[in-house]
């Protein structure tokens, strides 16, 4: 091996050594940031598998006919191929009525959901080949004394 390749190589693994200490040096200052939102998402995660939960037991629905997607302002809850997309309006409506009460009552004093203005829940059709219709959705818009009230429109 010439001396040239032997500096060359050196001066390589001394670059790779400055480098690994430089993120050594930086890791502890972005540990906490990213712990913090990770402890929230846990934390929102869980108020949402509660209020997944509550519904199926309410309902009396099965556990894969229910779907909730975290919210920014808008919370909804997702009937999949629910024995109420046969039913009425009004029978989608009165069972909308209960999700919504439960979601209602699960975010209200939750800091992290009151940004959330709404409270959505849609029966859908959902084929194996994941093609999906819509059957019905009923909203609940939060009024001034920041209740969720149906939206008819």
């Amino acid at each position: 091996m010439s001396r040239n390749t032997i500096a060359v190589g050196l001066l390589a693994v001394m670059s790779l050594c400055a480098v690994a200490t430089a993120d050594a040096q930086t890791a502890p200052q972005t540990a906490p940031k990213a712990t913090a939102p990770k402890t929230a998402t846990k934390a929102r995660s869980a108020l949402l598998d509660g209020i997944q939960s509550s519904v199926i037991k309410s309902i009396g629905a099965q556990a894969k006919t229910v779907e909730i997607t975290p919210p920014d302002t808008v919370l909804t809850v997702v009937r999949v191929n629910s024995n109420q997309n046969a039913s009425s309006h009004e029978g989608r409506n009165n069972e909308a009525k209960v999700i919504a009460g439960i979601a209602s009552d699960a975010i209200a004093k939750t800091p992290e959901f009151a940004g959330v203005h709404t409270i959505k829940v849609q029966y859908i059709k959902r084929s194996a080949q994941d093609a999906v219709t819509t059957v019905d959705t009923i909203e609940f818009r939060k009024n001034a004394t920041g209740a969720f009230e149906i939206h008819v429109s």
